[in-house]
């Protein structure tokens, strides 16, 4: 079953409205007919209200395609860091000869070519004193191959220095010769998110540059009464809208009370 966010419900809403009001006024000026206009209004409504969700579906469906990398690259993260640094370098090794690299494995890592392997899977970024280490065991005449989650800010720039002997390795661009490989770890958990409430959901709302939405919003209803059979829904909707507009204005807490008080 798929779920639908508010924000997403509130700008199909929108859509629906706009595009019916729209046509409305159009067709009423060219035609002067109340009813003749509402009854041609609404299927272009729908029509508009229906790609709409055709795009937010293809938009959706890309989105969770990424979304889903994005995940497994994470439970990857978190595998690796919570693995000894004896499996993590025996994992690369194994990717390294599916690549037909023919690596061999060392005590302090993997010789492979010209280049030597150090891996070192953690959350924290490796600094230049981390590469420093790693260059002493490194054997003499190979470049240094530092292989990591990622790295400072810093230490990127001490490795450019050194580009002929040091060379850095983030984990996102290793990634997919894990996948290639099937040497993907298992067991990667992702940290649990709290779903908002209903209650929350309203409390996220109550924010000073949230005012100018809902008050558009309910403006919006309000002149949508004019034009529809049933308008006393759109009213009472709209008008509440508008209040909480209001609300929100005069007693949201700015920004900066939230930060620092």
């Amino acid at each position: 079953m798929s779920k639908f966010k508010i924000s997403i419900i509130s700008d199909g809403l929108f859509v629906l409205f706009s595009s019916f009001l729209t046509s409305f006024t159009i067709f009423f000026y060219l035609l002067k007919n109340n009813i003749l206009s509402i009854l041609i209004a609404i299927p272009i409504s729908i029509v508009i209200f229906c790609i709409y969700m055709l795009i937010y579906k293809k938009k959706k469906g890309k989105l969770d395609v990424k979304r889903e990398d994005e995940e497994n690259f994470l439970k990857c993260v978190n595998a690796l860091c919570f693995a000894n640094s004896e499996d993590n370098t025996h994992r690369i090794f194994l990717t390294l000869e599916r690549l037909g690299k023919k690596p061999f494995l060392t005590e302090d890592g993997i010789l492979c070519g010209t280049d030597f392997f150090f891996v070192n899977f953690s959350y924290d970024k490796i600094t230049i004193g981390n590469i420093v280490e790693a260059y002493k065991k490194t054997p003499q005449g190979k470049r240094l191959v530092y292989l990591s989650v990622d790295f400072s800010d810093e230490a990127k720039s001490f490795a450019d220095g050194f580009n002929s002997r040091i060379a850095l390795i983030p984990l996102s661009d290793f990634f997919a010769l894990l996948q290639k490989t099937s040497t993907l770890p298992e067991g990667g958990m992702l940290p649990k998110t709290k779903k908002l409430g209903f209650i929350n959901l309203i409390k996220a709302t109550f924010s000073k540059t949230k005012a100018k939405s809902l008050a558009f919003y309910g403006s919006i209803l309000l002149i949508m009464s004019r034009f529809v059979f049933f308008p006393i829904w759109y009213i009472i909707t709209g008008s509440i809208f508008l209040i909480y507009a209001i609300t929100v204005k005069f007693f949201a807490p700015k920004p900066i009370e939230k930060t620092y008080i």
